[in-house]
């Protein structure tokens, strides 16, 4: 496979948006380090960097936790019976990844 310069550029573009929005309360940091394991591929960013497994260790955790986009197919009381587990969940993502949130941030502004 062939990388193009525009390609990591804009998938870089997308982590560091992604950090941004979780930083700022517009993303949950869930959702985000979700988002952020997708694009670290494209954005050619070394899976073993201790900003990107923060992200990668969030994913691993809560990927049975409907979160986001497919809450769309779960049904109502099963929604909120998880909600107190999805809301833990999503404060130990906050207090795990801020500091990474910030790292990749710095990082990527340059």
């Amino acid at each position: 496979m062939s990388w193009n310069e525009a390609e990591i550029e804009a998938a870089r573009d997308t982590v560091l948006k992604t950090a941004q929005d979780m930083l700022a309360g517009n993303l949950t940091y869930i959702e985000g380090a979700r988002k952020i394991v997708v694009a670290r591929w494209a954005a050619r960013l070394n899976e073993r960097d201790a900003d990107i497994l923060a992200f990668i260790g969030i994913d691993s955790e809560t990927e049975a936790l409907p979160v986001g986009p497919i809450r769309k197919y779960w049904q109502r009381s099963a929604l909120d019976a998880l909600q107190p587990e999805i809301d833990r969940s999503e404060a130990w993502a906050r207090g795990f990844g801020e500091r990474h949130c910030r790292n990749l941030i710095h990082r990527l502004s340059k």
